[in-house]
């Protein structure tokens, strides 16, 4: 626990200083450093302890979570500096901020501790949209404060309700009570509807495909890879101490669904992107509602390394061409960018030997055949929501690889991994289902692609009631589970 603490403050201290003394980048690979000395010192794991003792004391944890959190954590920050390191020192600052409160969540198992962690994430990376000043991020980034902020809300009104009957914060101590009385579940409700709005989650988070798809390349590499996978443990938590599993598998279905529905009717690269993501938190949510928790965690991680891929290959597509519209991309992108797109994007439809076929094929292992078969759709639909993007593949001269071919290079391998550990994968049955759900993905959005209906737009009036009813149903939901 002492060496996992030790990380977490040491990348906020030198974030800090990287702020006081204006050297952000140097300070971002001492934290980097600073953070593997520390996973290296506390993996494999420490127990559930509390930092500072009871009552009030904060229950930390490192389980296979927090690894998965910590790894993805220093992969994607090493992958964000490599690529951008000529950028202001300022903005280097900042980020190392922002990956230290994803640390700080990966081992928290304490309510109120999750709700600054998730609090103060959301401000960090409110300035990190806005930190440009464009027009656009800055009103992306509003809309996050404003939706983020009415979740918070909510979960800490929830957050009262259980400390109020129950005089606990630990999560784990909250596991082994009862918590079967009607403020309590109904307290569990607006947890679990405030984590949901911060994570994004389809009707209660319809900030995120905007703030993601505005800001700036590294910064949305980070916000989709990294920080969205911290509400997912808040989320997982929350599930292992209140009875929500049905709950979160009916928002796994409906978030995965959703997102895949607007991500084939957007035409901007890097807000389909960030539509695409909202549909993969959809494989995350139904894995944590049927119990698959290690598969959740594997996909996370495999979601953090090809999504970033991706955010940083259409971020390197915009700012080199000008152009945002995918019709308008084909033959603009460096050659690179073009190379990693398509890489992302195979793996994100669940192509082998890639990361994203041996974390859907692991997702799937085990599982009921209705929960298959969901599991099957998700993957129609991605694979037609990212059949548009075949124009991009073909780049032009020029460009940098960088965090690019880093990131590559840890799709492939996490991918070639999952084949080595679980020959369930290497079989001619798995290989053959995902291409044929490529296939058939590719063949829907072929014969579809003028008949997309019109659908409602995601305006802020109809995020917040979105969001506001959303919150008020799961939380009455749960009386009934």
């Amino acid at each position: 626990m002492n060496a996992a603490l030790a990380g977490i403050l040491a990348y906020f201290g030198l974030g800090f200083l990287g702020i006081v003394f204006g050297k952000g980048r140097e300070t971002a690979v001492l934290a980097i450093l600073a953070g593997l000395v520390s996973l290296g010192l506390w993996a494999p794991g420490f127990p559930e302890e509390v930092v500072g003792g009871p009552p009030w004391g904060i229950a930390v944890v490192g389980d296979f979570w927090a690894l998965g959190i910590w790894g993805l954590a220093l992969f994607l920050h090493a992958a964000a500096l490599l690529h951008v390191w000529p950028k202001d020192q300022l903005r280097h600052a900042l980020i190392t901020l922002l990956v230290g409160t994803s640390l700080a969540g990966g081992i928290s198992r304490d309510l109120f501790n999750l709700y600054v962690v998730l609090e103060l994430s959301s401000l960090l990376s409110v300035i990190l949209i806005a930190y440009e000043g464009r027009s656009a991020a800055v009103w992306a980034a509003l809309r996050y404060l404003f939706l983020a902020g009415l979740g918070m809300t909510f979960y800490l009104f929830g957050l009262g309700l259980v400390y109020g009957r129950t005089g606990l914060l630990s999560l784990g101590a909250l596991a082994k009570v009862e918590t079967g009385d009607m403020a309590s579940r109904i307290g569990a409700g607006f947890l679990l509807a405030g984590a949901a709005t911060k994570t994004g989650v389809f009707l209660l988070g319809l900030w995120l495909p905007k703030a993601h798809g505005r800001a700036p390349t590294e910064v949305s590499l980070l916000l989709s890879g990294l920080v969205v996978k911290v509400g997912v443990v808040a989320m997982a938590r929350l599930a292992e101490a209140f009875p929500l599993g049905p709950i979160v598998l009916a928002l796994g279905i409906l978030t995965g669904f959703g997102g895949i529905l607007y991500a084939l009717r957007e035409s901007d690269l890097k807000t389909m992107l960030g539509h695409s993501t909202v549909s993969q938190l959809g494989y995350m949510l139904l894995g944590l509602g049927v119990g698959a928790g290690e598969g959740v965690l594997v996909y996370a991680v495999a979601h953090g390394l090809f999504k970033g891929l991706l955010f940083l290959c259409a971020g390197e597509a915009v700012e080199k061409s000008g152009v945002r519209s995918i019709a308008e991309l084909s033959g603009k992108i460096p050659r690179p960018a073009a190379l990693g797109l398509a890489l992302g994007s195979l793996a994100i439809a669940g192509l082998p030997p890639l990361a994203g076929f041996a974390a859907k094929g692991l997702l799937g292992l085990g599982q009921p055949f209705w929960v298959k078969a969901v599991l099957y759709a998700f993957s129609l639909g991605t694979a037609a929501s990212f059949s548009k993007l075949l124009p991009l593949f073909r780049g032009r001269g020029g460009g940098k690889f960088g965090g690019i071919a880093f990131l590559s290079a840890g799709v492939l391998a996490l991918g070639i991994l999952g084949l080595f550990l679980f020959p369930e994968l290497r079989g001619l049955q798995a290989w053959g289902e995902a291409f044929f759900a490529a296939g058939l993905g590719f063949g829907t959005y072929l014969i579809l692609r003028e008949r997309f209906p019109p659908l409602p737009k995601l305006s802020l009036d109809r995020a917040f009631l979105a969001a506001l009813l959303a919150s008020v149903i799961l939380s009455a939901f749960v009386l009934f589970i």
